[in-house]
């Protein structure tokens, strides 16, 4: 990831330093050069902020629908056991990566916790 986002960067800030080198020396201030490489740097930075604020705001409005995972055990590389909340009932899944089936519908005793 690190990668990418120095690849990204450096492709928008190129043509931006091309330019800056090509203008006129004698009469053009030396503030020119450094606001064409840090205009694009933040716009950039302003994108790259947006998209991470947009990423996690999308995965907090996934925890507030109607079903809800209460809790996962792996009991295998790949398998998993899931309780899983669905509008007010309890479910208990298996879950592998070729299929989901359903092992137990739990009722409202069997998910109380022992004292």
């Amino acid at each position: 990831m690190k990668k990418l986002i120095c690849n990204v960067l450096v492709v928008l800030l190129w043509p931006s330093a091309a330019f800056a080198a090509n203008a006129p020396e004698g009469g053009g201030s030396s503030l020119s050069p450094l606001l064409g490489l840090l205009v694009p740097l933040i716009a950039v930075t302003a994108a790259l902020l947006a998209m991470l604020w947009w990423l996690r705001r999308g995965r907090a409005l996934s925890g507030n629908g109607p079903m809800k995972v209460v809790q996962a055990v792996a009991v295998g590389a790949r398998e998993r056991v899931v309780v899983l909340d669905a509008q007010g009932r309890r479910f208990m899944l298996g879950v592998t990566p070729s299929k989901i089936e359903l092992l137990a519908e739990l009722r409202a005793m069997d998910t109380t916790t022992p004292p």
